[in-house]
């Protein structure tokens, strides 16, 4: 959490410098009010002067009024208001704000904004009167506000502190004085300890908590001082409002954090620059159809080709009416991981989701995994698949090893599940995606298949594509039976316009008996449709063969034996491709 939030800091140091915005101004709201109409007062020799009314066109650097609205029955953040029924402003809303400062003990300038206070109490009816005879000349929405000796209230220290300490009231309710702060790491005259800038990041649960549980000591939790709690709300603003996205129903945020001081840091301009105009390059990105999380766009192509000098996080959040819940945080994945990622989603796009027919492959993207852990079987969210999704894509990031095992429970059932449905296309789309997030996991790392002894065969050339998946004899014999029941299956439907051999394959939940008895019966159906020729012939002993030279015991889960099954299947035309003459093609495919 720690890196997190300083690297939300820094980017919104960053912002402020672009935008050449202070601390404070951040916290200004644009009132949108075309006049405003000015309370005079001075200071002079310890006392407060009423010097009477004056009032100006709301200029474009609105700013200078210091405005950011309250409670609606209630004060400002600084005696500046908008105008409804002028005696209720008058009284509500700068009164209201002088006397809410001077009660409060811990604010800063009371003594002074005691004497404001008692003197337009004193004058009130003055200068509602002189107020309202001004008003007159002006048919606009109007601005009430104060100058002190003819200055702004932005320009007027006493006045910026106390909104400043409005603003962050709650933040000082946990506080300490003269301490280090975590992020800048400079001592400080007050830092807090109970940000608010994030709702997840709460004293009530004892993960946050330091100090024996004592909310008074919390501020040795994480120690913020008032200017870097300025930064990380002008950042968490920033990557909002230009790095969240949306990956399959769950918001997330894409927070960049540099390895290096600024100063060190050759790219800075160039990384800067993608983060002010990610769209541009979100676009650029997804003309190429390098979109990793989803098909939507996002910046992680653009990120792989920077250099280690930087890094990013990822953090996925869920909001509950208003608070927010951290569902999973990635932390410090570099630009090297990332590179390789995409490397192998090219080897999985040329691989898996190319077809002679298309001029270009289909792309992967992890979206693909949202198919199997996506919905519960009565349709509503289902709280563990979204943890089992965001495990998978935690350990794509990470490189920590997930089991096969576990993966294929949800990939097969969603595959029966159209399988029995009779839902053909959806079926064998499902079976690619399957294949393509296997192969994909392989690839990165995080898949680790033990293998076995190997036979060698006219289908080394496809195997080696699956090297890892079919790397014992009996993989490669439940594979090629699954072709061989393909080739069956399309006979059946031409001749017939059914299917219903697809009875004999248990809504793929096959075993190892059910498995090696199917070899035979295809044969045999074959043979009916007097359509069991040379190359079939030929796939069939190969498959004999692998049977044979197979392990005595099979450490295959049904879940794994249906799987190489049904790739058998949907990979039929690429078996094809090998089985048959280019003239056989035609005739027999």
């Amino acid at each position: 959490m720690k890196g997190l939030i300083e690297s939300i800091a820094r980017i919104g140091k960053f912002a402020l410098e672009i935008e050449n915005k202070s601390a404070i101004e951040q916290l200004i709201e644009n009132p949108a009010y075309p006049y405003c109409f000015f309370i005079l007062l001075d200071e002079h020799d310890g006392q407060i002067l009423y010097k009477g009314i004056d009032y100006e066109e709301v200029s474009v650097d609105y700013k200078k009024y210091l405005f950011r609205s309250g409670s609606s029955r209630g004060a400002n953040f600084s005696p500046t208001a908008k105008v409804t029924t002028l005696s209720n402003t008058f009284e509500q809303k700068i009164l209201g704000w002088f006397k809410s400062i001077i009660k409060d003990k811990k604010a800063p300038h009371t003594d002074i904004f005691k004497k404001m206070y008692d003197l337009l109490l004193k004058l009130k009816e003055t200068i509602v009167s002189d107020l309202e005879e001004k008003m007159d000349t002006v048919q606009e929405n109007i601005l009430l506000s104060i100058k002190l000796n003819n200055t702004y209230l932005f320009d007027s220290p006493i006045f910026t502190e106390a909104f400043s300490y409005l603003v962050h009231k709650k933040d000082f309710e946990v506080s300490e004085s003269h301490q280090i702060c975590s992020i800048c790491n400079k001592e400080k005259s007050t830092v807090i300890g109970k940000m608010s800038v994030f709702k997840f990041y709460t004293l009530d649960k004892p993960g946050f908590i330091s100090g024996g549980f004592q909310e008074e000591n919390a501020w040795r939790n994480y120690p913020v001082c008032m200017e870097c709690k300025s930064f990380v709300e002008a950042g968490r603003q920033f990557v909002e409002e230009n790095l969240q996205y949306q990956f399959y129903g769950i918001p997330y945020l894409l927070i960049p954090t540099f390895l290096l001081d600024r100063e060190e840091i050759e790219e800075d301009n160039e990384i800067l620059d993608i983060l002010l105009n990610q769209k541009k390059h979100i676009q650029l990105s997804k003309e190429h159809g390098n979109s990793l999380m989803t098909d939507e766009g996002d910046l992680l192509e653009v990120l792989s080709e920077q250099k280690n000098t930087m890094a990013f996080h990822l953090l996925f959040l869920q909001k509950q009416q208003s608070a927010e819940r951290i569902l999973l945080i990635i932390d410090d994945i570099l630009p090297s991981r990332l590179q390789r990622l995409f490397e192998v989603k090219s080897e999985i796009e040329k691989t898996i989701l190319y077809r002679k027919d298309q001029k270009e492959p289909g792309h992967f993207h992890l979206g693909f995994f949202r198919t199997f852990f996506s919905k519960s079987d009565d349709g509503k969210r289902n709280y563990d698949l979204n943890k089992y999704f965001l495990t998978i894509v935690e350990s794509i990031f990470k490189n920590k090893p997930l089991r096969f095992d576990f993966l294929l429970k949800f990939m097969m059932k969603e595959i029966r599940k159209s399988f029995v449905q009779q839902n053909e296309e959806a079926f064998y789309w499902k079976i690619k995606q399957a294949m393509a997030c296997i192969m994909f996991l392989e690839k990165i790392g995080v898949l680790n298949m033990k293998g076995g002894p190997k036979a060698m065969s006219k289908f080394d050339s496809l195997f080696e594509d699956f090297s890892q998946q079919l790397n014992t004899n009996e993989k490669k014999a439940i594979f090629l039976l699954g072709t061989l029941t393909q080739i069956l299956l399309e006979i059946q439907q031409k001749e017939r316009g059914s299917k219903p051999f697809m009875k004999q394959l248990m809504g793929l939940k096959m075993d190892e008996g059910t498995i090696k008895a199917l070899l035979p019966k295809v044969i045999n159906k074959l043979e009916e449709y007097e359509a069991y020729t040379k190359s079939r012939r030929f796939l069939a002993e190969e498959i004999s063969l692998l049977f044979m030279k197979s392990s005595d015991q099979w450490k295959i889960s049904v879940d794994q034996l249906n799987y190489y099954f049904v790739c058998g299947m949907s990979l039929a035309p690429r078996v094809k491709e090998i089985l048959y003459e280019k003239e056989e093609v035609s005739v027999n495919a």
